[in-house]
């Protein structure tokens, strides 16, 4: 499989005989930063100390935490996901990491292993963790110190859990650190490994061996081979993919399916790209213009790409911050400036608070 190194090669077995074919870990790449950083993971795999795994999103960095489990676990142990800007209530954030007691809240109808327990012997990828709560950091750094926890509700006594934690953020936790939204301590307890992943634009032709292989998967999968036309290759090539590889296959696999013929051209596909009418260049300011001025709402414009990741916390308040200048702080104003309905009203007050969104 020429689009895979050698140590990519190694973890697609790896990844196949644990989960079946249908899972298999597609690493694709062979740029100088992109090989550096899986022969990082390689070596980090050894151990049993925190890895953080930065870069910008859509790089993979959930890849390489699987990574580090397929070469570092037995497999019979357990990986085990959180996504820490899923839980923003004090509660439910220390509940996921470390279960509850029957009782112990609002919606505690029964005893609930946490994910740091679920994980025990294996590793547990904290995905996106600059979005973590400041409540729950605290318990995290303790977790992280002493390999030990309580279940929210527990008066007394300690669980154990022997963890290996790999956590992941397109965010600047230095940053987060010097405007007190993020512990010092708690920083340095995750970064005993740094994995720095470099943006797709950063690494040589790698696009190109990424678009050939989403499209010769899409062509095994359909049974239809299909290429791109010089055109369409010159207008790749000079694009930024400010989304990285998730960008990049989803502008593949938009060609591919839009594609009447053998070759896809520009009109297949350029909608998808940086300088779009439907995807300007992705900044606040131009999501917020969208929002304003062309008639789109704020559910699909930032909302949404704020659950898929897409967007951090601190962009998220900035729009809001906007708007809330051009309302004089009234929030059920700015309900008909982001094209929401009155009736939304509840829903957007309870988004905010939920995920700690309010400026």
């Amino acid at each position: 499989m020429s689009f895979l190194s050698e140590p990519a090669v190694r973890l697609r077995a790896l990844s196949i005989e644990r989960h079946g074919p249908e899972r298999a870990l597609e690493m694709v790449g062979q740029s100088t930063r992109f090989l550096k950083a899986i022969r990082q993971v390689e070596k980090m795999a050894r151990y049993r100390e925190p890895v953080l795994i930065t870069g910008e999103s859509g790089v993979g960095k959930e890849h390489f935490a699987h990574a580090l489990y397929l070469l570092g676990c037995p497999r019979t142990k357990p990986y085990v996901t959180v996504n820490c800007p899923q839980y923003q209530e004090g509660n439910l954030t220390v509940s996921e990491l470390f279960g509850h007691l029957k009782g112990s809240f609002t919606g505690a109808t029964a005893d609930r292993r946490g994910a740091f327990e679920e994980a025990d012997g294996g590793v547990i990828f904290l995905d996106e963790i600059g979005d973590l709560p400041t409540a729950a950091q605290a318990l995290l750094l303790r977790a992280l110190a002493t390999g030990e926890f309580r279940p929210v509700g527990a008066a007394s006594g300690s669980r154990r859990a022997d963890v290996r934690v790999v956590s992941a953020t397109n965010r600047d936790l230095n940053e987060l650190v010097m405007i007190n939204q993020f512990r010092y301590d708690l920083f340095f307890r995750l970064r005993h490994f740094l994995v720095e992943l470099p943006a797709l634009r950063d690494r040589e032709d790698d696009w190109r061996l990424i678009a050939d292989h989403t499209l010769f998967r899409l062509a095994r999968k359909y049974g239809v081979s299909k290429r791109f036309s010089a055109a369409s290759l010159a207008l790749l090539e000079k694009n930024r993919w400010p989304g990285n590889v998730r960008q990049l296959i989803a502008v593949v696999s938009t060609g591919y399916g839009m594609a009447d013929g053998e070759l896809i051209e520009p009109d297949d596909f350029s909608a998808l790209l940086e300088d779009s009418p439907q995807d300007r260049a992705d900044t606040i300011d131009a999501r917020y213009e969208r929002i304003v001025h062309g008639g789109e709402d704020f559910w699909s414009v930032v909302g949404q790409p704020f659950m898929e990741r897409d967007l951090n916390r601190s962009q998220v308040k900035t729009v809001v911050r906007r708007g809330l200048s051009e309302t004089t702080g009234n929030y059920r104003r700015i309900l008909s400036l982001f094209n929401l309905p009155s009736s939304d009203y509840q829903k957007f007050m309870d988004f905010l608070r939920h995920h700690d969104l309010k400026p």
